[in-house]
């Protein structure tokens, strides 16, 4: 009796011990779903309530995908390395990889000028107004040393890129508290940069979030430029960690001067560069104030109460969203870029 006692109390240990792996092997597994789709590895369904468990191919794809991007053994399946990778900081922007071999990724638009401003509104505590602003100054000076880009900060008025720094629900893209999502941005023309200030903001220490490279890349993003799949360009979707002297990759000068063209030297004029450089698929500057009705691209939909927005035709994460304060049942609206402002129509 005694001997049968002691098997079944070890049975039920071996059982509890198994149950509690396989819960949380269900739990990573969650977990990655979440991630995958929320960095665009993995589509999401328009209807949210209609959104269903990806099926065991479409995951291998996206995990190998991730795999691969992240410079890990390509196995498609959810090893500790893997998940280890995605609980890394990061920047929330999504991760728009394909198959193709192009490195750097273009992300919306660009901005159609080579003077550009900026304004900081309000400031991290971590470092004060003058240390993040000597940051985000620095942050700049990394495109514009290869670029022909001029950036000019100023303090008041409405500014092309507008930085800002937020805790969890005080952003409309809410951050997920300290670790994991650094930042965010939206491309051009929108140019908003916002950073999470639940994290610790630091400048040349080997401890907490470096505020000026984060920043650069935030901007990156704010200038037209998408993730890198080279896991050491400052475009990376993953955060390093601070480097004493740090430079960009040359991948990510490539790929901005693709947008923008090389920095103008003494020999050098703003001909040459937007005749010679622009890829021929860019879209020309262009040579009057009258709109091509014929050239318009997807970015948002109206329906009901809701609004679905889009990027290079993905939907964006934790859309849709309720409109909320206007009224209901918005027939259609238009983002203006001059003056950077949403009208609503309602018939």
């Amino acid at each position: 009796m005694a001997q049968w006692m002691q098997y079944t109390i070890f049975l039920t240990a071996v059982l509890r011990v198994w149950s509690s792996a396989e819960t949380s092997r269900r739990l990573e597994f969650t977990e990655a779903q979440v991630y995958l789709r929320q960095f665009g590895y993995l589509d999401t369904p328009l209807n949210p309530e209609a959104q269903r468990d990806p099926s065991e191919r479409a995951m291998k794809v996206a995990l190998s995908l991730f795999q691969r991007v992240s410079g890990l053994p390509v196995t498609g399946n959810l090893d500790r390395a893997t998940l280890l990778k995605m609980r890394q900081p990061r920047c929330g922007v999504e991760d728009p990889f394909n198959q193709k071999s192009l490195k750097y990724r273009r992300f919306g638009g660009f901005w159609r000028k080579k003077n550009l401003t900026y304004r900081v509104y309000s400031y991290t505590p971590d470092m004060g107004k003058t240390a993040t602003q000597t940051a985000i100054r620095s942050a700049f000076k990394y495109w514009s040393d290869v670029t022909p880009l001029i950036f000019k900060e100023i303090n008041y008025g409405p500014a092309d890129i507008q930085i800002s720094f937020h805790k969890r629900d005080g952003c409309p893209s809410p951050f997920d508290g300290p670790g994991h999502v650094l930042a965010h941005a939206e491309a051009p023309p929108s140019g908003i940069v916002h950073f999470d200030e639940d994290e610790f903001w630091t400048e040349g220490k080997y401890y907490g979030s470096n505020l000026r490279i984060v920043a650069a890349h935030e901007i990156g993003h704010a200038l037209g430029l998408g993730h890198s799949q080279y896991s050491s360009a400052l475009m990376a979707a993953h955060y390093t960690g601070y480097q004493a002297n740090f430079r960009l990759h040359i991948d990510d000068i490539r790929g901005i001067q693709a947008i923008y063209g090389k920095r103008l030297s003494s020999t050098t004029t703003a001909d040459d560069i937007y005749a010679v450089t622009y890829p021929t698929t860019m879209a020309p500057f262009p040579r009057s104030e009258m709109l091509d009705p014929c050239t318009a691209k997807l970015d948002a939909i109206l329906l009901g109460e809701n609004v679905w927005r889009f990027t290079n035709y993905r939907l964006d994460y934790r859309y849709p969203k309720p409109l909320k304060r206007i009224p209901a049942n918005i027939d259609a609206a238009l983002y203006y870029e001059k003056n950077k402002k949403i009208f609503f129509f309602k018939v």
